[in-house]
This record gives structure tokens, C-alpha cells and sequence, in this order.
């Protein structure tokens, strides 16, 4: 370019009044006037009177172009361009000055000034150096955009002649290649030739991009190592101005490893169907749309359809299911992609030839890359199933009526055992409380005879007296008559009589009532309630009947002490609940019996309520219980006694009774000190009886 004329052929370039250029002139007049015609260029002018005030307003304004004085007075005005230099500022300057030094002139442009012009500059050159620089500073910016573009691609570009000799590579294809751009330029691209590509390959791809097309796809080609690799490739020609072929382009990418794992998706899409065709169960894929995209051979098999049915077509999976069902499954697909469970995935199917049958489905979504793409899921035939819960609610059915029919047999059983061990502890209590009735019964017969002796002798006194009135309403007063009176009255002792009859009669009238006591304690323990009945009742009263009647097993072993509570009366069974104190009384005072002690035991009795419940403890002060057998006392059948003295059902009976019957509890403790205590608790409130387990 000529510094001091205007350059020829330049682009048009038009004017922007956004473009600011910065007017560097010491001279007022001068930066005014220069000013004006920048303004008049249509143009934003901006203007400076130094180097300093033009530096520093490098780093607050956008400065598009500069026009410097480079005759400054104060400054040389190279400065400037040095500044713009050292700090990598790039910007189009235009130097205006009034020297016409050549060596002035050859420093300014090697400082990369972009014209130099003399003053005084015209409107018309100073808008087409203007228009220039900016137009080439514009053009070099995209060269130097899209060379970098080029250089830092990671793809391979490569630009040849119309004959495939290479003219320019980019550090992309040395990368893919091993081939350096020095390397590389001047030879023809059949240095990547593998061998693997076909002739009929080659000759279709150069008639294509010689006739002017684009030619995109895949080549197998060879590094400078020898090494085979795969490349997409696109090739495109590059017109000249006369409308020819001048160049070729092509720009590529290794997918070298993209082919591998096609490859490697490919062999698993086939293992992964080959596998599925070795399951006995179908396997299916539908795709988001619903369609069936995949079923394996059993699949197949089981609704009688061929792969063409299949693949030939889209294929609704909702073909397969009842039309009562396929609302339901169109709304489990759509959870399912959605990751939702489902409950409820047994439906009825329908086989090609129109067949129903049930199945039940487990699936799970397809996710590819963090999207769902379908659902994946098993079949299962379940008519077998089918039949076999229906066999089986069957025998269900029967069974169930041969377990209640059984459960009434044990509940008899049971019973019968209650009523046996009632019967066993009657009988073992028959003796004592034949003796219990013996004795009053005895000494009312004693007194009986002594009450006829007195009578018999007072019958003969009368009749004495009788006879002595006669004789004396007859002769008169018969003082012999009266002194065999009372010779008689002598002999018959007729005042202790007299005196012991109001004995002999309280006597009997204890006896009848100690008869009675029994008799009515055995009427109550004997009563007879329903199973399931429940009345109220006072168990203190239970409780004395209870020791009444087992009286004659602990008077010789123990004596009973009771501290008995007022107590509400308990919804209960009375005569299952003596039974409880009976046995549990008879045991106390068989484990005082058997420490055969000189001198007597003690049971304590002892009644209370609270908490919505009545509670008994009986307490002891035998041997006690050995803590490995404390739990299997109330087990059937277990017993510490000697054969033939117990059958082992009496607590077992009575845990029955309070726990399972009644729904209280029955516990029982060894203090430290010794002895036993066992705990009575029943609800006020009645409890449903259960039977036994």
C-alpha cells in the first residue's frame, strides 16, 4: 500500500455512527476541523490533545479506529503505536501528520500503522482510508477467528487440490492421523489408504465430489503407525471463480470406538435375544407409543403369534389383553415409565386365536441415557395356578370344616377333662367331707340318744305324777305317794335333765348348721353354669365355700388365714373359678404336707380390686417352686408328684380357666424368704370365653 495514497480496490464498508474513532491532535484548530469531517463520515468522533489522554482513554471508551498526529510537539506520537504493541491492543491507526519524512513515515508502518496521510487531509481520502482500514482490520479479525477455529477443532480438517494432494491440515487430522501438517502436505490422501475400502468404494466416491456433490460416510483408513481406524467423513468441493473445481475440503472424525460399541450393542441386543429365547417365560419390550418392539420365543409361543405378526407391523400390546382389561393396562404402562409400582398386575390375556387366559406381568422401565424409552417386561401363565388355588380353596373349605368340627371334639375333650379333674378333686375331697358331716352328725346322734333316755324318764315321771294324782283325787293326801315321788325324781335325776337339755338342743342346732354350711358350700360348688356364661359373683364367698369344703386337706397341715377385701362382684363362671381355689388351695397345702414338718404351715389368703379388676394371692410358706420348673407348671400333664398321686392337670386347668376363659391372669412368684404365691387377677368387665388352644 502506498502511505500517501489511497488504496485501490477496497471493500465497501459503510459507515456506522456507533464506530468511534479517536482524533489524537495537539493542534486545537486541526482536531476540530478533523473532528468535524469524521462526524461528517458519519462517524462518532472522539478526540485527545496528548499520547497520555489518548492511553488512558484506551481503558474507558471502545475505540474502533485512531488518527494520529505523529508531529506532536510534546510527544513524538510513536508512543502511541508502542503502547498499542507491547499491550496487544488491536486497532486500525491512521497517522496525519505535516511531515513528509520518508524514514518517519517507514517507522510508523513498521509500528503497524495502517496509512500515513499529510495534511491537510480532504473529506474523500480521509473516508476511504477510513473505510479501508476498517474493512481490513475486520477481514483480518475473521481470518484470525476462523484460522483458530480451524486450528483448535478437535475434528480433522483437511483442504487439497482438485487431485487429492494435500494443501492444508489442521492439528485435528494430525491428531487422527499421526500425519504432521509438514508431513502431511503435498501428498495425495491415498497415504491413508487401509486396503479395506473397495475400488467400486473409491470410483463412487470421486465421481460424486467431482461432479460437484457432497460426499458423506464411513472409510476405514490407516494412521502413519500402520494402525486402522474408522472415520465419518464429509468431502465438499470448493468452486473457483470460473465456476471449476479448485479444491476439496474434507473435515473428520474418528469413530473408531463408536463402531466398537455399536459393535459391542450389537452383540449384547443379540446375546441378550438369544438369551431370552433360551427362558421359558416370555419376555417382551413395548415402546412408549405402546407397541411391542421385541418378544422373545416363548413369548411368541404362548399367544401363537410369528415374529412377522411382530415386526412387520406396528403391533399394539394391547392386542394381547381382554378389552375389560386394556384401559387398566395402558394406565400400569404409563406408571410403570414413569417409575411408579403397581399393586395390581394380573389381567386376563388373549392368545391369536381369540383364547383367554390369565397371566400376571412384572415389568420395568427402559432407560436410556437417563430417559425412559419403553418398558420391559415378564409374562407369566398362571391357568395352572388358577386351578390349582381353586383345588386348593376347595380342600381349604373342607378343611376348615374338619378343623371346626375337631376344634368341637377338643372343646368336648376338654370339658370332659375339666369335669374329670373336678370329678378327681370331688373324689379326693369325698373322705373329708364325709368326715366334715360325720362329725356333727354324730354328736346330733349322740345327743338324739341322751334326748330319748331324758324323755323316756320324764315320760315315767309323768306317768308317776299321773298316777299319784289319781290316788289322791281318790283317798285324798297320800304322803307315801309323794315321797316315791320324789325318790323317783331322785333316781331320775331330774334336774341335771332338766339342766342339760337346753345344752343337748344347742348342741344338735350347731350340728344341723355346720351340716347345712357344707351342704349349701357343696350345692355352690357343684352348681352348674353354662360354658360360656358369665353372672356375677362375690369371690370372697367362693372362697370360703373353697375352704369348707377342702377343709379336711389342710386342717391337719396348715392353718388358713384370710384377708378378705370388700370386693365388687366379678363377671365370671363361679363354679370354674372355685375350682381355681380348690386346686390351687389343695396344692399349698400338699407342698406344706410334703416337708412333713412337726408343726404346722400357713396359707394366707388375701382379696383386693383396683384398676378395673378383682385379684386373689394365695400364699404359702411350703418348699417353694425350683426356678428351672417355674414356667412348666402350668403345662398339661406336668407334675412334680409321685406316681399316681396327681395328674398334672389341676394349674393347667386353672390357667386355662383365668387366662383363656375369663381373660385374666394367673402368675405365680417365689418370695426370697420361701414359699409360693399365686396371683388371681379377672376383669370387672366380662371377657369373651375362648376355647382352648
Amino acid at each position: 500500500m502506498n502511505a500517501f495514497q489511497d488504496s485501490p480496490g477496497t471493500i465497501p464498508y459503510a459507515p456506522d455512527k456507533y464506530t468511534t474513532v479517536l482524533i489524537v491532535d495537539a493542534d486545537p484548530d486541526s482536531r476540530i476541523h478533523t473532528a468535524a469531517i469524521v462526524e461528517q463520515l458519519g462517524y462518532t468522533a472522539l478526540t485527545a490533545d496528548s499520547d497520555e489522554a489518548c492511553i488512558e482513554l484506551f481503558g474507558t471508551c471502545m475505540i474502533e479506529l485512531l488518527l494520529l498526529d505523529i508531529n506532536e510537539p510534546r510527544k513524538t506520537g510513536h508512543k502511541v503505536l508502542t503502547y498499542l504493541r507491547e499491550h496487544n491492543i488491536s486497532i486500525p491507526v491512521i497517522i496525519v501528520s505535516s511531515s513528509s519524512d520518508i524514514e518517519q513515515v517507514i517507522f510508523s508502518m513498521n509500528l503497524g500503522a495502517y496509512a500515513y496521510l499529510l495534511k491537510p487531509v480532504n473529506i474523500t481520502r480521509l473516508g476511504i482510508n477510513i473505510r479501508n482500514a476498517l474493512t481490513e482490520f475486520e477481514l483480518r479479525n475473521k481470518l484470525m477467528l476462523f484460522s483458530a477455529a480451524i486450528t483448535q477443532l478437535p475434528l480433522a480438517v483437511v483442504i487439497t487440490s482438485d487431485q487429492g494432494i494435500i494443501e492444508y491440515s489442521n492439528p485435528g487430522f494430525t491428531a487422527l492421523s499421526g500425519y504432521t501438517e509438514t508431513e502431511a502436505k503435498g501428498q495425495p490422501m491415498s497415504i491413508l489408504n487401509s486396503g479395506v475400502n473397495s475400488k467400486l468404494f473409491y470410483r463412487n466416491f470421486w465421481e460424486t465430489i467431482n461432479a460437484g456433490k457432497i460426499w458423506q460416510g464411513e472409510i476405514v483408513n490407516r494412521k502413519k503407525n500402520g494402525e486402522h481406524y474408522t472415520e465419518y467423513c464429509i468431502v465438499c468441493p470448493i468452486i473457483g471463480p470460473d465456476a471449476e473445481i479448485i479444491h476439496f475440503i474434507s473435515i473428520k472424525q474418528d469413530i473408531t470406538q463408536r463402531k466398537k460399541e455399536q459393535e459391542a450393542l450389537a452383540e449384547s441386543e443379540q446375546s441378550f435375544q438369544e438369551l431370552a429365547n433360551l427362558l421359558l417365560q416370555p419376555v417382551f419390550e413395548v415402546d412408549l407409543k405402546g407397541n411391542i418392539v421385541f418378544s422373545n420365543k416363548a413369548g411368541l409361543d404362548l399367544f401363537g403369534y410369528s415374529r412377522n405378526d411382530i415386526e412387520e407391523q406396528e403391533f399394539e400390546a394391547t392386542r394381547l389383553f381382554a378389552p375389560v382389561d386394556r384401559q387398566r393396562v395402558l394406565q400400569n404402562m404409563a406408571a410403570r415409565i414413569q417409575g411408579t409400582a403397581i399393586d395390581n398386575h394380573e389381567y386376563t390375556a388373549l392368545k391369536k386365536d381369540g383364547a383367554a387366559f390369565p397371566i400376571l406381568i412384572y415389568s420395568e422401565p427402559i432407560i436410556r441415557r437417563g430417559i425412559p424409552v419403553g418398558v420391559r417386561g415378564l409374562c407369566l401363565d398362571i391357568s395352572e395356578r388358577k386351578r390349582n388355588e381353586e383345588k386348593l380353596r376347595e380342600l381349604n373349605q373342607t378343611l376348615e370344616e374338619r378343623v371346626d368340627e375337631r376344634t368341637r371334639e377338643l372343646e368336648v375333650t376338654h370339658q370332659q377333662m375339666i369335669l374329670q379333674e373336678k370329678l378327681a378333686s370331688i373324689g379326693q375331697l369325698a373322705a373329708g367331707l364325709a368326715h366334715e358331716i360325720n362329725n356333727p352328725v354324730n354328736f346330733v346322734r349322740i345327743n338324739f340318744a341322751t334326748l330319748r333316755e331324758d324323755v323316756n324318764d320324764l315320760g315315767r315321771l309323768i306317768r308317776e305324777y299321773r298316777a299319784v294324782f289319781q290316788e289322791i283325787e281318790h283317798s285324798g293326801p297320800a304322803p307315801e305317794a309323794m315321797e316315791r315321788l320324789k325318790a323317783l325324781e331322785k333316781k331320775l335325776k331330774v334336774d341335771e335333765v332338766l339342766d342339760e337339755l337346753p345344752e343337748l338342743f344347742d348342741e344338735s342346732r350347731r350340728g344341723f348348721e355346720r351340716i347345712g354350711t357344707i351342704l349349701s358350700s357343696m350345692r355352690n360348688f357343684s352348681f352348674r353354669h353354662a360354658l360360656d356364661q358369665r353372672v356375677p359373683f362375690d369371690l370372697n364367698q367362693g372362697i370360703r365355700d373353697t375352704l369348707i369344703i377342702a377343709q379336711n386337706e389342710y386342717r391337719y397341715y396348715a392353718e388358713v388365714e384370710t384377708r378378705l377385701g370388700e370386693l365388687p362382684p366379678a363377671p365370671c363362671n363361679p363354679e370354674q373359678i372355685n375350682q381355681v381355689f380348690l386346686n390351687i388351695v389343695v396344692n399349698c397345702a400338699h407342698a406344706i404336707a410334703s416337708q412333713k414338718r412337726h408343726e404346722k404351715g400357713r396359707i394366707v389368703i388375701e382379696t383386693g380390686d383396683g384398676d378395673g379388676q378383682v385379684w386373689c394371692t394365695i400364699a404359702d410358706d411350703g418348699p417353694g417352686i425350683p426356678a428351672e420348673i417355674r414356667n412348666r407348671i402350668f403345662e398339661p400333664f406336668f407334675t412334680t408328684k409321685d406316681p399316681g398321686k396327681g395328674t398334672g392337670l389341676g394349674l393347667s386347668i386353672s390357667y386355662d380357666i383365668i387366662a383363656n376363659k375369663h381373660g385374666g391372669s394367673l402368675t405365680v412368684s417365689c418370695p426370697p424368704e420361701g414359699g409360693s404365691v399365686f396371683t388371681i387377677r379377672l376383669p370387672l368387665k366380662a371377657a369373651e370365653a375362648s376355647t382352648p388352644s
